[in-house]
């Protein structure tokens, strides 16, 4: 920094320095979790993408040809509606699992004085994210380009509602993670938890679908409302959408908290030498 720059210039420059540095080094984690996960496969890092493509074309397929499907829900094409369900549910699952001791798979790395336990963490996730991203524009663009799928209707709402399933989704894998190199019960409860979120997290129904006297239970779950949101901008009017903005932020930023407080506390359990 020269020393002859105005006042104040120094502190925002070392800012912005140390959050580069940061962010190459979460990228450069990013990075080697991919070569470790999948360059042996073969075909690589693709799997990031085709993994979850290949599981929900599997349930497209299936259910296509399952005669008590209706090949419409309520204003949604069969392809639409598993599309818009099962992506989210795959973020959701795949960062839980990859939270699981996130800190004990990578202890290694912590040698390095820079590398700190929540970028081990971060990585996961953008890597996570990126790819169920990838895939479901990827597997929209081409349902649509073959006429299963409509073009989305509200793209803001759309973002707005992939946005919160990412932040919820990282928050709670964290949180999830870090309390799982403190107990092993974490890690036995997951499964069970899982699977138990499948029905009631939104991926087979909305909330303007239920009985009257159930919606209003059903918006106390949190991942409901970032499941409305998506199917609300990609379908946009056709389908009543019911979320709270301010409950599902709420909610998110406890996690996060919680998430960090938690990453903090094992940051002084975990021995690196």
């Amino acid at each position: 920094m020269s020393l002859d720059a105005p006042a104040g210039q120094g502190g925002f420059g070392e800012l912005r320095e140390g959050v580069l540095a940061q962010a190459r080094i979460v990228l450069a984690l990013t990075m080697r979790e991919i070569h470790v996960r999948y360059a042996r496969e073969n075909i690589g890092f693709l799997w990031i993408v085709g993994e979850p493509i290949l599981f929900c074309f599997g349930v497209i397929a299936i259910r296509s040809f399952l005669p008590f499907f209706p090949r419409e829900q309520h204003g949604m094409s069969l392809v639409g509606f598993v599309m818009t369900g099962y992506m989210p549910f795959l973020l959701f699952r795949h960062m839980m699992s990859r939270g699981i001791h996130c800190v004990r798979d990578n202890h290694n790395v912590l040698y390095h004085r820079r590398i700190r336990i929540i970028d081990l963490f971060l990585a996961r996730m953008i890597l996570e994210a990126a790819g169920t991203i990838i895939a479901f524009a990827g597997g929209c663009a081409l349902f649509t380009a073959t006429g299963l799928m409509e073009p989305p209707q509200d793209l803001l709402l759309l973002y707005a509602g992939w946005a919160y399933a990412i932040w919820f989704c990282a928050a709670l894998a964290i949180a999830v993670g870090a309390a799982s190199e403190i107990s092993t019960l974490v890690e036995r409860l997951y499964n069970p938890f899982s699977y138990l979120s499948l029905p009631v997290s939104g991926a087979f129904y909305m909330v303007n679908w239920l009985p009257t006297e159930w919606q209003n239970y059903a918006l106390w779950i949190p991942l409901v409302h970032f499941f409305e949101m998506i199917r609300g901008g990609y379908f946009g009017e056709a389908v009543t959408a019911r979320y709270d903005i301010g409950y599902i932020t709420a909610v998110c930023l406890g996690l996060t908290i919680a998430a960090l407080a938690l990453v903090s506390y094992i940051r002084k359990r975990v021995a690196v030498a």
